[in-house]
Parts: structure tokens; C-alpha cells; sequence
């Protein structure tokens, strides 16, 4: 079974109803009823060893910022304010004290960067290194934001740059590779430093978040990339019950990981659409206001919002259009290569 259709089997075995709760399973995050004027927002994330992380390349301070950040991304991605994180770790046998509290260390740094505190938690013996963050959020009831909601003419966005996460990735693997030929030789990441930092350290958008509260623009829909822009879209787009158009040149990427793409002969498009664990926002707006968010920085326009169609449509410079695949990473059908490493294994 894919993941969708696992969380569909095992959501039709739970209640999933209860006074307090506003929504359940099938957003980015629970919503359940705070008090008068604000909703709770809980989600959870787990990183893996050989699913989401490599301990050759991700030191325990990196593996705890990660775990920590793509968990509070879901709050991020229904306009809420995260407050408290739960961390739960599983450790394999033999591993040094000094280790986990290098992953510690990476927590503080969140608690520190994004004004969380960790309130607790639970250690249990395991045989692979993991780590489990749950977040507790709150969002002010009128600002709420789901992945539903979007209409159609309203403007597609998202922020930041698309790919570098995977460009990134690409990288490290490559140094990784080299390390086990010959383990005297030291990693090479220059030139890349930008793309390798997207991979091992990247940021909740809590910035674009209070950006639109500044700007008073309120989404109408929203969702973050942690899966990549092409399983955003068809997120939106199912949604919703409308499709999405989006403009190839219109979306965003660093020089580096175009860098990559040539490096390694594969299509830009394949970085931009697929790249996924860019913690990123895809999220849509009332076209009223395009004035309010057209000078502001990592917010970009990619396209609309359309009503003649349920499909997910991109747009080249020339003027063809093609439907996008809905691709994503999906860790039910991880596949291991002979080092351990997951290979890449699009749904």
C-alpha cells in the first residue's frame, strides 16, 4: 500500500470525533478547540536513520535542528505559532552519551532560533537511531489555514527556493561515496555550501508566517513542501476540488542547485517539482491581494488557481502546458542500497 492509502486503512479503524477536536487526520496538523479566541494545533514528525537522515553526514546536532524544524513547518503550514515541543528518541545499543547530548544541543538551538520550549518526553532503547517531535501550536480562529479553501483566479505562491534540499542531498551523497573508498580523504562541499545547508539544517518558514500578519494577507489555503511542489499542488488541488496552474519560469531555485542538475545530467525541473524536505510553504491568495505581497521578499507568484479543470498543470516559457505528476517521497516503499542508504523511491 502507498502511504496515502495506509493512513486511509488505518484512519477507518479510529473514531477520529470528539467535542474539542475541529479537524483530524488529513491536514498538516490537529486542530482541536484552544478557547474562545484561539484553536490548538498539534502535529508530529519522526526522522529515521536510513529513511531521513545519515549518520556519516548528519552530525546529532543537525539531526535533532531537522527533527525539531519539519515539525513545527506543520504548524507553519495552518498560520499558527508553535509553543511547545514533546522529543521522544529511540537509541541503538552502544551509542556515546556524548552523542545525544550533541542532538540535544540541536534542540536548544530551535528553542533558542523559533521561541519553543521542549516540555518533555521519553528515551527508549532502539535498533536504529530515531527521533520522534511532537509540537503544540495555537492560531488565532479567523486565521486559521487548511489545505482546502483555495477558489478559482486566486494567486498560487510559494517561498523561498525549490530544490536545493535534494541538490544538497546529491552532494553528500557524492562525499559519502568517496569517504567509504578512501576514508583519508576529506569532504569537498565548496561551491555547494548553500544547497548542502538546505539538507542538513533547514527553517521553519515561522518568518513568512508572521510576514503575512504584518502584511494582513490571509491565505486561503496552505500547505508545506515537505513532500515537494508537485505533491503540494495535487494536495491543494484535491483539496480544494479545483486545479492548479503554475508557470515553469516562475518557479524559484538557487544558481547552485541548477549547479547540480547539469553536474549530474538530470532535468531542472526534476530539483524543482520532486526535490521535497524544503519545509518550504505552497499556499494561495485572493488575487485583491497581489499588491500587498508582490514587493515582498521569498514570496514569489507561480501561478493561479483554475476552475475548468481538476488537474495540475505547468506552463513552459513557450507556451505548452503538461499535466505534473503527483510524485513524492513516500517512506512506506523505502528500499535500502547495499550501504544502507534509502534509494530514491518516488510514489
Amino acid at each position: 500500500m502507498r502511504e496515502a492509502e495506509l493512513i486511509a486503512a488505518i484512519s477507518a479503524q479510529l473514531r477520529g470525533q470528539h467535542e474539542l477536536l475541529v479537524q483530524g487526520i488529513g491536514d498538516d496538523a490537529a486542530v482541536w478547540v484552544w478557547d474562545e479566541k484561539y484553536y490548538g494545533l498539534t502535529s508530529v514528525d519522526i526522522l529515521h536513520e536510513h529513511w531521513d537522515f545519515d549518520r556519516v553526514y548528519h552530525a546529532p546536532l543537525y539531526i535533532g535542528y531537522k527533527a525539531a524544524t519539519s515539525a513545527i513547518s506543520d504548524i507553519c503550514a495552518m498560520n499558527g505559532q508553535p509553543l511547545f515541543l514533546l522529543v521522544s528518541v529511540g537509541l541503538p545499543k552502544g551509542l556515546a552519551a556524548s552523542y545525544l547530548e550533541d542532538l540535544y544541543r540541536g534542540l536548544r538551538r530551535v528553542e533558542d532560533k523559533y521561541g519553543v520550549v521542549v516540555a518533555g518526553g521519553d528515551i527508549s532503547a532502539a535498533r536504529d537511531l530515531w527521533i520522534s517531535v511532537t509540537v503544540i501550536g495555537r492560531v488565532e480562529r479567523e486565521r486559521i489555514c487548511y489545505r482546502k479553501g483555495a477558489s478559482p483566479n486566486q494567486l498560487v505562491c510559494v517561498t523561498g527556493d525549490l530544490g536545493g534540499a535534494y541538490a544538497g542531498l546529491k552532494i553528500l551523497q557524492r562525499e559519502k561515496a568517496v569517504f567509504l573508498q578512501n576514508p583519508a580523504v576529506q569532504p569537498d562541499v565548496s561551491g555547494f555550501t548553500y544547497i548542502v545547508s538546505r539538507q542538513l539544517k533547514p527553517e521553519a518558514r515561522c518568518d513568512i508566517v508572521a510576514r503575512l500578519r504584518e502584511l494582513d494577507v490571509q491565505p486561503t489555503s496552505m500547505i508545506d513542501l515537505s513532500d515537494g511542489l508537485a505533491a503540494g499542488l495535487h494536495a491543494l488541488a484535491k483539496a480544494s476540488g479545483y486545479g492548479m496552474h503554475v508557470y515553469l519560469d516562475r518557479l524559484p531555485f538557487h544558481e547552485q542547485t541548477q549547479r547540480v542538475a547539469e553536474l549530474y545530467g538530470m532535468p531542472l525541473t526534476a530539483f524543482l517539482l520532486y526535490g521535497g524536505e524544503e519545509y518550504e510553504l505552497l499556499f494561495t491568495i485572493p488575487l485583491s491581494s497581489y499588491d500587498k505581497i508582490r514587493k515582498a521578499p521569498q514570496i514569489h507568484v507561480i501561478g493561479y488557481v483554475r476552475s475548468d479543470t481538476r488537474q495540475v498543470l505547468l506552463e513552459d516559457p513557450l507556451g505548452a502546458v503538461q499535466p505534473i505528476q503527483e510524485l513524492s517521497w513516500d517512506s512506506s516503499k523505502a528500499e535500502y542500497s547495499s550501504e544502507g542508504a534509502p534509494k530514491e523511491n518516488p510514489s
